[in-house]
């Protein structure tokens, strides 16, 4: 058996818990491949408590980076020295069990992998050989072709896709494009095999080597009808060490140059492809050229596209509950070699890099290759590499940290809308993440964003004694740090102390029964608050601190959430009336409910419902989930940052018979029209004759699309006026749909134009007709302003 001393490459600062690491000795098993001997590199670096990922392993001698599915012993013989090339840290980084991973549950969505790169990257190669040498799994592929003649297709036919359970080629079109209609069939194709009885473990998308992949990204996490049977599980570039260097020399500056970028920013795992093709300097240029446009991604290299097939499922990318846990743990924990980050103090610097001193260990490895035990723990600046591209200056991460605070939480949506529609002159935002303290919740506030395809999503609950923090990291190319930081900054408040140690529960020689301040801690009572109109809550919470405390405390809402998981499915979880009273404790903790009300009274909506018998002046805004009165809370919290006394504001639905709408959905190319709905614009002086009574519906008409709507069932909406004619003025209108899943908004200049078609063509798959789908209503909220007023201040950049 051979046995190898390990080196590392001079790029890399090991932490302070790798001393020793270098220049000690391995012995390499006979039946190892390099994979293996780098896994137990890992390996022993964690047994002494450091993180580390190898990208790559030199052998100095050679001159280069070994094939990791080749023998060790073909490569390393004894005396040689194996030179690391990768990410350091001082945690350990989770291993990939080699425990083979159990079949998915039939109800739960399947996973789909993007596979993107550029032209002659290797895609095709490496789905090719995850195909033939596994049989454990089914997939299915989706294959994007771009021009008349589909020759990847070819290739698949005469190789192993075959083996795919289902392969689906769309030709004559590029994924980046748009949301293309004959992406959406293909899911849909696969949907309709797998309910004919043909399981399957994981789709895998194949773009051209010119798609973008946030496009894809964003169908499938705002897609309804996809979403509820497939789950994005995360996006792998590849790489063609050869040839990347030249790729991204070629064309600086343009946009085709972003979209090459923007494949390795936007990627969850990078595959080092060709590796036997260059030499060892050229690895370490290409490795540093890619950490300089993500230093995150784990790079997994690869000859000839042989991969293990574990590397290419299961990112978990997008598992909240993963994203919880990590974020978490290190807090971005410095990787061994520098990114050149703008990293401040503790309090909000990134901590990539570290300042290493290494000590020689008297061992002879080559150029470029040091054995030593570096010190340091990944300070925050790092030292950077430098680079020719302009790319590693615009190219970029940082991170704010504030300890003992915590964000409201519609304050929070509010600034994630801010933040997936940054101007473009604050730079280009790729990826973010965080896991924040959220006032009033038990749970950590898990947030991730994909380009403008954003998320959150409870984590895992607060510890008892765990400090509540807010961590978040962006990274983009030319962001501006100043103006992120003036947005967010002001969300952060101090965390609430209690005003008063919760009560312990009585001994059992404690003869009397529980107070009524126990019961209160204890969650009981809530079942029965939870059916009291909030105000009267938060009456009940000013009769002594402890209850109080119980009821503003972040387990409150948990209770009341529990209280609420007893009620009938169809019933409201949350309530506002015309009168203004609301019934929202069983959503929100009490502090986003303040918050709620002084927006709502600030941007002085009126409520124009439908009025009935039971409710005289309209009936109650209705909430039948969290994300609904997100919604709401977000569009009064925008509102009240516009000052316009001329603007009247109304929140209006438009209504269906549940029977229309399903006539309507299922006959294909029919048409549809809501119900009324009508507003009265009071006279500004008081002279209720000269008052406006405008009437207003929706129409949904079916659209002939040509080859580019992909075949797609598509209706465009309208806007009917009724008896617009006879109004005493002149108005501007602005429609803006008030829903979690979507945002369509809707400029009308002059509101006597009887029907205002509008740029929206809906497909059958869109969540506006999803939505409608589930419950037969459109709410909006309308904006209105006469003409002699002046022009109407759009609510956001897409408005004007």
């Amino acid at each position: 058996m051979s046995q190898v001393t390990i080196a590392f490459h001079t790029s890399l600062q090991l932490p302070a818990s790798g001393r020793g690491m270098a220049g000690a000795s391995l012995t390499i098993e006979p039946s190892w491949t390099v994979r293996q001997l780098a896994a137990a590199i890992e390996r022993l670096a964690a047994s002494k408590n450091m993180g580390l990922r190898v990208c790559a392993l030199i052998n100095p001698a050679r001159g280069c980076a070994v094939p990791p599915h080749e023998q060790a012993t073909s490569y390393f013989k004894a005396g040689d020295t194996a030179c690391v090339l990768g990410d350091v840290r001082e945690e350990k980084w989770s291993v990939v069990s080699d425990v083979p991973t159990r079949s998915r549950d039939s109800k739960t969505p399947v996973p789909v992998t993007i596979f993107t790169g550029f032209l002659g990257a290797g895609k095709t190669t490496v789905l090719n050989h995850l195909l033939k040498h596994q049989r454990d799994k089914k997939f299915a592929v989706i294959e994007n072709e771009f021009g008349a003649v589909p020759i990847d297709n070819e290739l698949l036919q005469n190789s192993a896709l075959d083996l795919a359970e289902q392969v689906v080629v769309m030709e004559n079109g590029c994924m980046c494009c748009t949301v293309r209609g004959d992406l959406l069939g293909a899911f849909d194709s696969i949907r309709q095999q797998m309910e004919k009885g043909s399981p399957l473990d994981a789709v895998l998308v194949e773009t051209t080597g010119m798609a973008d992949p946030v496009p894809i990204v964003r169908t499938l996490r705002t897609t309804p009808d996809i979403a509820k049977h497939f789950r994005l599980d995360g996006t792998i570039t590849l790489v063609d060490t050869k040839s990347i260097l030249n790729r991204l020399s070629e064309c600086e500056g343009d946009k085709e140059d972003q979209e090459r970028h923007r494949q390795i920013a936007f990627a969850d795992k990078i595959l080092l492809n060709k590796l036997d093709l260059v030499d060892q300097d050229q690895v370490v240029e290409v490795y540093q050229r890619i950490r300089s446009y993500n230093a995150t991604a784990p790079i997994v290299p690869s000859v000839k596209g042989i991969v293990p097939p574990a590397e290419l499922t299961n990112l978990g990318a997008f598992d909240m509950e993963k994203i919880a846990i990590e974020e978490s743990g290190h807090g971005h924990g410095g990787h061994g070699h520098g990114h050149g980050h703008d990293c401040g103090d503790e309090s909000d610097g990134h901590g990539h890099g570290g300042h290493g001193q290494g000590h020689d260990a008297g061992h002879e490895c080559g150029e470029g290759c040091e054995e030593h035990g570096g010190h340091g723990a990944g300070h925050g600046g790092g030292h950077g590499h430098s680079h020719d591209s302009k790319h590693d200056n615009d190219i970029g991460s940082f991170s704010i940290v504030r300890k003992g605070a915590e964000v409201d939480f519609l304050a929070f949506a509010r600034w994630i809308r801010i933040i997936a529609t940054l101007p473009e002159e604050q730079g280009k935002l790729y990826r973010s993440k965080g896991v924040l303290a959220a006032a009033g919740r038990s749970a950590k506030l898990v947030f991730h964003a994909v380009a403008d395809v954003t998320e959150t999503s409870d984590g895992p609950d607060w510890g008892e004694h765990e400090q509540r923090v807010c961590k978040i990291v962006f990274i983009g190319k030319k962001l501006d740090r100043k103006k992120i930081e003036e947005r967010f900054l002001p969300l952060l408040q101090p965390v609430v102390e209690t005003l008063r140690p919760a009560l312990r529960a009585p001994s059992p020689s404690f003869t009397h029964g529980p107070t009524f301040a126990q019961l209160c801690q204890r969650g009981v009572m809530h079942h029965a608050f939870l059916f009291l109109w909030t105000k009267d809550v938060v009456r009940v919470a000013q009769t002594c601190p402890a209850v109080h405390d119980s009821i503003f405390s972040p387990d409150s809402l948990a209770h009341f959430s529990e209280a609420c998981s007893a009620m009938s499915v169809d019933a409201a979880r949350g309530l506002q009336t015309v009168e203004g009273n609301l019934w929202l404790h069983g959503l929100l903790p009490m502090a986003s409910i303040k918050k709620y009300s002084l927006a709502w009274r600030a941007a002085k909506v009126k409520l124009a419902t439908k009025c009935t018998g039971e409710y005289m002046w309209g009936e109650p805004l209705r909430f039948d989930n969290l994300g609904d009165v997100e919604a709401a809370g977000v569009m009064w919290l925008e509102l009240q940052e516009i000052t316009d006394a001329e603007t009247a504001n109304f929140v209006i639905e438009f209504a269906w018979r549940p029977e229309t709408m399903k006539s309507f959905f299922e006959v294909a190319g029919s048409a549809t029209n809501s119900s009324l709905v009508k507003i009265t614009v009071e006279d500004p002086n008081g002279d209720s004759e000269l008052d406006d009574d405008l009437r207003f519906r929706v129409n949904l008409n079916p659209e002939v699309q040509g080859e580019e709507g992909g075949g797609m069932n598509m209706h465009r909406l309208s806007l009917q006026l009724v008896g617009g004619k006879t109004s005493s003025h002149i108005y501007q209108i602005f429609f803006h749909t008030v829903d979690p899943t979507y945002q369509v908004h809707i400029n009308v200049p002059d509101h006597r134009t009887p029907i205002f078609p509008t740029k929206e063509v809906f497909h059958q798959w869109h969540p506006l007709m999803a939505g409608l789908k589930q419950r037969p209503r459109l709410r909006f909220l309308l904006r209105l302003k006469s003409m002699e007023s002046g022009p109407l201040d759009a609510m956001c950049g897409c408005c004007g």
